[in-house]
């Protein structure tokens, strides 16, 4: 059988669904078909000659990974939701526009900018660079930044500030910075503790080391691990998701 990447996603869609216990949540990936973030999108690169890409004709040609983490936040509803790594800000928009639709939350977002012309700032071999002239997040559109914070430095440096602020309020915690051992151990050391029950911690690049599993392992949790399709299939392990149980 031929599975496409949209068949591949509506099924970790379903996983998801089976996690958060059963809740639908298919009504999310239709407000993102109906959303005007494809369109603020195409606006904003349309200038950018460094993105080939001008239009969007299908929200999953802006991959599944942001399409079930707008579905965790509509459907989790957090008070404050702190990531690191922005780089060009397309997951935090995602994440905006969810909490837009919310009329709730905050967005704290930590990035060491990858500039063009100082190049990557990660050490973990990821060459993703901002264009010539962009700040990180120069993807989020202006209607979506009145919920978001940005941060710029080193997450490990801004990390315990952030959570110190928001004690009793982290309800999402994503990584997506620096994918080396040391960054990620000592992110989700900071973060596990700071997370509300029932809250979500999110790695992307979850399986470059062995960080996130050691993780699992030391909290007892069973992740949910995710592939990153578009409109064709991937198999390869990416993103992982565990819950922080609401009881001790």
């Amino acid at each position: 059988m031929n599975v496409t990447g949209i068949e591949q996603g509506s099924y970790f869609l379903g996983r998801l669904s089976s996690v958060l216990g059963g809740r639908d949540l298919l009504p999310y990936l239709g407000e993102l078909h109906a959303s005007p973030l494809p369109r603020w999108f195409e606006r904003i690169v349309a200038d950018e000659p460094t993105f080939a890409k001008k239009r969007f004709a299908s929200i999953w040609q802006l991959r599944f990974y942001r399409i079930w983490v707008y579905a965790l936040v509509r459907d989790l509803r957090p008070a404050v939701f702190v990531e690191t790594g922005v780089l060009h800000g397309m997951l935090s928009a995602f994440v905006l526009e969810a909490m837009r639709v919310n009329g709730h939350g905050r967005l704290i977002s930590i990035d060491l900018p990858s500039y063009a012309d100082t190049g990557p700032a990660n050490v973990d071999g990821y060459q993703g660079t901002l264009p010539p002239g962009r700040e990180p997040g120069w993807l989020v559109p202006d209607e979506l930044r009145e919920r978001w914070d940005l941060r710029l430095g080193p997450s490990l440096e801004l990390l315990p500030g952030v959570l110190e602020e928001t004690a009793g309020e982290l309800d999402v915690f994503l990584h997506d910075s620096d994918h080396t051992h040391e960054t990620m151990s000592g992110e989700f050391a900071l973060a596990w503790p700071a997370l509300n029950p029932g809250g979500a911690l999110i790695a992307d690049d979850s399986t470059d080391n062995t960080a996130f599993a050691e993780l699992c392992e030391r909290v007892g949790a069973t992740p949910l691990l995710f592939p990153n399709p578009n409109e064709s299939p991937h198999d390869e392990a990416r993103a992982g998701l565990i819950l922080k149980p609401r009881t001790a």
